[in-house]
């Protein structure tokens, strides 16, 4: 009688046991962890910039760092601070639209949201911790995205030092094709949001729709997130058009389908040059899981993640394959 064999052993229990202890800490440090995913994520777009400019200036690696780091977040300074002071008469315009349209207005009682937010501010000041807790988390998620860039050569090295000699060009292409879909992703859809403020701003002054700067930064802004962001973001631009009257609201919601026409059938494609090769029923269902489980985030990183999986898997069948016994060959 042959003996019975156990399908588990004290060496796939300990794994087991391990593996459970690090999902707890993960856990435990999901707010770490979300930092670190940003970081990452910012890195795979901004390294192939940073080391291009290495490359061509022959600057050291730390002050090409800096300068693409630079040239990215003034921009969006300027921006911020010459938007900030028109909020208020933006919010008034919107106010305005929302309660004078039929049936909208008197669902919600004269709604304002500018009277919301006053009567609301002693909130803000309560929540003043949790504030500076996003503030520490943005801080903290752009350091790490320098020194990730910075070291991102030696810490691929270091990563790679864990697992045996035979895996390591196997796992550093699959790292780098990761990288090369997530930086693609993240390069493109900047892109395609900057072009969408330009061409939205230009129509609305053409227009002649006031505020035309911040509702064109709003829709500029919702245009990262994929499927539904740039539909989201023409809502405050088409209310404050109807307030003025429905000629120019209609011509407003014209120019948003026009450019969404424009921007679905020719700028992505060109702009992401086949990098996320997934089917739109796919691409909406990971973007629908993926705002389901970590909101905005997820959203806006469903997409590369669902089309990084077909090269895990592939590095997962090729692993099966290479590490068979030869018992095991068919």
């Amino acid at each position: 009688m042959e003996p019975h064999e156990h399908p588990l052993s004290w060496e796939a229990l300990s794994r087991i046991v391990l593996m459970g202890i690090a999902l707890l800490l993960i856990w435990k440090a999901l707010g770490a962890v979300v930092d670190v995913v940003i970081a990452l994520a910012l890195t795979a777009s901004l390294h192939p910039l940073v080391h291009t400019l290495h490359n061509k200036t022959k600057l050291p690696m730390l002050i090409s760092a800096l300068i693409v780091l630079l040239l990215i977040a003034i921009p969006f300074f300027i921006i911020g601070f010459s938007i900030i002071p028109q909020i208020p008469q933006l919010l008034s315009s919107i106010d305005a639209t929302v309660n004078q349209l039929p049936f909208i207005g008197q669902m919600f009682n004269n709604f304002s949201i500018v009277q919301y937010m006053e009567s609301r501010s002693g909130d803000i000041v309560a929540s003043s911790g949790n504030i500076l807790l996003i503030i520490s988390s943005v801080i903290a998620t752009l350091v790490l995205t320098f020194y990730f860039v910075y070291d991102y050569e030696r810490l691929l090295k270091l990563f790679l030092n864990i697992f045996p000699y035979k895996e390591k060009a196997k796992l550093k292409g699959l790292l780098e094709e990761i990288a090369r879909v997530t930086g693609q992703f993240i390069r493109g859809n900047v892109i395609i949001s900057c072009i969408s403020f330009i061409v939205i701003f230009i129509g609305l002054l053409i227009l002649k729709i006031p505020l035309a700067m911040p509702l064109a930064l709003i829709a500029g802004v919702f245009d990262l997130l994929p499927l539904v962001g740039s539909t989201l973001g023409a809502i405050p631009a088409l209310l404050v058009a109807f307030s003025l009257s429905p000629v120019q609201g209609f011509s407003v919601l014209i120019l948003f389908i026009i450019y969404q026409q424009v921007e679905n059938i020719y700028i992505c494609p060109a702009i992401y040059n086949k990098a996320l090769n997934l089917y739109p029923a796919l691409g909406f269902l990971a973007v629908l899981v993926g705002a389901s489980l970590f909101g905005i985030l997820g959203a806006f990183l469903a997409l590369p993640v669902a089309a990084s999986i077909p090269v895990v898997v592939e590095y997962h069948e090729n692993y099966k394959e290479r590490h068979q016994t030869p018992s095991e060959i068919p």
